[in-house]
């Protein structure tokens, strides 16, 4: 193969890589591929700002957990247990679940430190988080384009926090909770932008 073809190549995988990150249901998939070693059969999930569904619905299909999810909005294109919540509070009782997901949720909530305490008190043996992890200034820019434009987008009817915040609120988790896993997500050759699933396991 030439240099040329190695580079062509090189590029359609990249283009293919992004068109499949912007896809959601393809991706929300992977996701729940990706969750394998952490799920068994008969486990309880809240699949928090659970969106379309179709993680939960996954998550049931893939695993057979017993998952329902909590949004600000009804916006499920699949029929999943669901409830509406106010992005903070959890109307369930202390380690009610044994996991709670967090997919590409905690960057958009108007307060993340006040909805990741309410995920620790409602989980019992982990807490999945899915998050874009920008570091430098130009995937931080990004990233308050992509919350502001999301939250007009959607309607969402509070304001998000300031970006720094969701990190504070991973900080405590992981003060409160021990990360077993950091995996990067695709497209991991977009450096400035790294998207990581976390999981953290709590409890004794």
């Amino acid at each position: 193969m030439t240099a040329a073809q190695r580079f062509t190549r090189k590029i359609a995988q990249r283009v293919s890589e992004t068109r499949h990150v912007l896809r959601p249901v393809v991706r929300l998939r992977d996701q729940a591929e990706g969750l394998a070693d952490y799920l068994a059969r008969g486990d309880s999930l809240l699949d928090v700002g659970c969106g379309t569904g179709h993680l939960s619905a996954y998550l049931q299909d893939m695993y057979g957990v017993e998952s329902s999810g909590v949004d600000v909005k009804d916006s499920r294109q699949v029929k999943i247990a669901f409830e509406h919540f106010d992005g903070t509070s959890i109307s369930q009782p202390d380690k009610a679940f044994d996991h709670v997901v967090l997919s590409e949720v905690l960057h958009h909530s108007h307060d993340p430190l006040a909805l990741i305490k309410e995920c620790h008190r409602v989980a019992r043996r982990s807490i999945i988080v899915f998050e874009d992890m920008p570091d430098g200034l130009l995937g931080k820019l990004i990233l308050d384009v992509h919350v502001r434009s999301f939250a007009r987008w959607h309607r969402y009817p509070f304001r998000p926090a300031p970006i720094g915040a969701y990190r504070a609120a991973l900080q405590w988790l992981g003060d409160n909770g021990s990360c077993v896993a950091r995996i990067p997500q695709p497209p991991e050759w977009f450096t400035v932008y790294p998207r990581v699933l976390f999981v953290y396991q709590i409890g004794a």
